[in-house]
């Protein structure tokens, strides 16, 4: 990171110019975060700060705060310089956040306000809609780390974030002395709002899969809870996003017959009609068709249409998919759904572990 200079210009003929000192940095450090908690606009404009120490799984987090539309943004503060482990603080307070639904989200924030000076909420989601209009949503939350620097992995750990559709943005401070007091000066180094995705600019994928939910009056908070799922599962997932789908890979360079880096797994796809979750035809293949049939007999209907996806697995060459049209009919089936879920990713382990001790022997 390039150091931040400035002069102060007289105003008189002269135009003397004399450059501001830099303040000392363990006082700068001891301002930080009192200043931005009694002065919240100076991280964004119009953003109402709710929370500041706010309780996690992961630790407190230091400032919570709403922007103007409506979405929640979590603040990580350094005193000094931020490092590679603040951008795992962030994400690992984040993603503690949006593992809640909503009404629990809601519920511990309104706990968790009135401290070191945050106004106390007692209804936060009335409070909430009384400032935030009918289709605000609070999630997905943004992230931001603040600090007096960061070093060059971090700043090139967040560009790539950015780059890959997280909505993560980091900001530097920086402290001078003119006439016995301290001036602060703001500068954005990654701004995920602003930053640029591909060869031709686009904007990220994932504000376009967000805006495709909106546009076809889908409620934002059925796509995270589903979404949400995923992050609860013993295996890890890579997702990229389309305008209107999500998908949800597995690597597959281990599976001789058709081995890929990775491969579409599980989808999220937006419709005139709600939100529909499929599986792809690798999962279904791993747990054959009769799971699904067992679900129809319960209740749950499913679509079967030829497969969106290349890789070839098994004999199936159809995937499924379930209409969820509300939250409420989330709810009713999600128990059923996370089983088949988790079964197809017991199935993935063992298939792959199988894979692995034959080339071993």
């Amino acid at each position: 990171m390039e150091e931040l200079k400035i002069w102060s210009i007289d105003s008189n003929s002269n135009a003397k110019v004399t450059a501001l000192d830099t303040a000392a940095q363990t006082e700068s450090e001891g301002l930080l975060e009192d200043i931005l908690a009694r002065n919240p606009e100076m991280l964004a404009d119009g953003l109402k700060l709710i929370g500041r120490q706010t309780r996690t799984t992961g630790g407190p987090l230091d400032l919570l705060g709403v922007e103007p539309d409506g979405r929640l943004s979590v603040f990580e503060l350094k005193r000094g310089t931020l490092s590679r482990e603040a951008v795992a603080q962030v994400i690992d307070y984040s993603s503690d956040l949006e593992d809640m639904d909503t009404e629990s989200l809601y519920r511990h924030i309104a706990e968790q306000s009135d401290n070191l000076g945050v106004q106390k909420i007692d209804d936060f989601e009335e409070w909430y809609r009384e400032n935030y209009t009918d289709d605000a949503s609070l999630t997905p939350l943004r992230m931001v780390l603040v600090g007096l620097g960061v070093d060059e992995p971090t700043e090139r750990m967040v560009n790539y974030l950015v780059r890959s559709g997280v909505d993560i943005s980091l900001l530097t401070f920086h402290c001078f002395e003119q006439d016995g007091k301290n001036l602060f000066a703001r500068q954005v180094e990654v701004d995920s709002s602003n930053t640029p995705v591909g060869p031709r600019h686009r904007e990220p994928r994932l504000q376009r899969f967000r805006e495709s939910i909106r546009s076809h009056d889908v409620d934002e908070r059925l796509v995270d809870e589903v979404t949400r799922m995923f992050m609860r599962q013993t295996v890890s997932f890579s997702t990229e996003h389309s305008k209107t789908k999500r998908n949800f890979y597995l690597d597959y360079s281990w599976y001789k017959p058709d081995p890929k880096k990775s491969a579409a797994t599980f989808f999220i796809e937006t419709s005139k009609s709600g939100v529909k979750f499929g599986f792809c035809a690798v999962a279904v293949a791993l747990v054959t068709p009769k799971a699904f049939d067992r679900l129809t007999a319960e209740g749950i209907e499913f679509e079967r249409r030829p497969k969106t996806t290349y890789m070839q697995m098994g004999q199936f060459d159809e995937e499924y998919t379930v209409l969820l049209s509300s939250l409420e009919e989330w709810h009713e089936i999600k128990a059923q759904l996370i089983a088949l879920v988790e079964r197809v990713c017991e199935e993935y382990t063992a298939a792959k572990q199988k894979a692995l001790s034959e080339d071993i022997d």
